[in-house]
């Protein structure tokens, strides 16, 4: 069942007097429970795909639509909404905040959701455990190797319960042997939770692991292949 739907997207940017064409009528849709790799060079327009499903930017021409839902008829509350209940974001740069612990970084994604505390405490503590984490639940960013840093920005994207998870670069700042226990990590959780991964990658490890590589060049899909 298709969860998001690109339908003829375009993306240019700006920048005094020069223009750059980030997407060029880019078409694609992902179901449910997929495990895709967004694939291609710098400037591809990979990075721009995945924040336009994630509702962080928003196309010049074309529409995106999640769960049947035109991301474009949404207002900046209600996308702001999709994002913290229903999207889950990893990023390059792990973008945890450096003064809580892991288990607050996790944590601080549930009390904006305004979960009650027991079952916050709980969720946080069960997710942990899953990443491998629960004797670092203590420990703030600056305490943690990359490894472990990124092994909490996935914990903090899924503990949420999201349909999606979008990941930026996941393993560039890692190196290849921690990159291959992140992504079985989170292979293990696409096929337990039946949550739907979306990539953005150069890495062919990445690539690898997909079950469906969509390769970019110059802001257009050259290929969409399922493994």
């Amino acid at each position: 069942m298709e969860i998001i739907r690109v339908d003829s997207v375009s993306k240019v940017y700006h920048q005094g007097r020069v223009s750059f064409r980030a997407l060029d009528k880019v078409s694609l849709d992902f179901k449910k429970g997929e495990f895709v790799a967004l694939a291609g060079p710098s400037g591809s327009g990979k990075t721009t795909l995945l924040n336009l499903i994630g509702s962080l930017d928003v196309p010049d021409e074309g529409e995106v639509f999640f769960d049947q839902k035109n991301l474009s008829e949404l207002n900046d509350s209600e996308r702001a909404d999709l994002r913290l209940h229903r999207i889950g974001f990893v990023f390059q740069a792990y973008n945890l905040i450096p003064v809580l612990t892991a288990a607050e970084n996790i944590d601080y994604i549930l009390l904006l959701q305004k979960v009650d505390k027991f079952l916050r405490t709980r969720k946080v503590n069960d997710i942990l455990q899953e990443v491998g984490l629960t004797d670092k639940a203590s420990n703030r960013p600056d305490e943690l190797s990359g490894g472990q840093q990124q092994r909490v920005a996935v914990a903090r994207a899924i503990v949420t319960d999201p349909q999606v998870v979008l990941a930026d670069e996941p393993t560039a700042n890692l190196d290849s042997t921690t990159g291959r226990k992140l992504l079985e990590m989170m292979q293990q959780m696409n096929r337990t939770k039946k949550v739907t991964f979306i990539f953005a990658t150069h890495d062919p490890m990445v690539m690898d692991f997909a079950d469906r590589l969509v390769s970019l060049k110059d802001g257009r899909i050259v290929s969409d292949t399922a493994k």
